[in-house]
């Protein structure tokens, strides 16, 4: 199993209690939050259809799916969600398949929940 599919199974396997009927997902990440890179809580991010979700040890987070994580830079990406986080640049492709994602979402008229009329 390569490592790609390795981490799909970890998103899927972690987001799968907290998705709602229909729901898909479009990609996922493991993202830190703290000061200090060897010593804090990861959180998976889960971008689907409808949301963004974080999951944690504190549980569940379900955010709007209009968020846009932006060109990843540096050894570490900060994003704002409910918190600031950063992600490693090992996962920047999936910050950009997440963008990616929303544009086409909106490009068909497939708007998110939280920019629908």
């Amino acid at each position: 199993m390569s490592y790609h599919e390795r981490l799909a199974e970890l998103v899927a396997k972690r987001a799968a209690p907290h998705l709602e009927p229909g729901e898909q997902i479009q990609t996922g990440f493991i993202a830190l939050t703290g000061s200090w890179i060897f010593t804090v809580p990861a959180a998976t991010v889960v971008a689907t259809d409808r949301a963004i979700l974080v999951v944690g040890r504190d549980g569940v987070q379900r955010l709007p799916r209009d968020v846009r994580f932006g060109e990843p830079t540096g050894m570490y990406h900060q994003i704002e969600l409910d918190r600031t986080y950063k992600v490693h640049r090992q996962y920047y492709p999936e910050l950009t398949a997440a963008d990616r994602a929303l544009s086409e979402m909106r490009n068909r008229g497939n708007l998110p929940e939280s920019e629908q009329p």
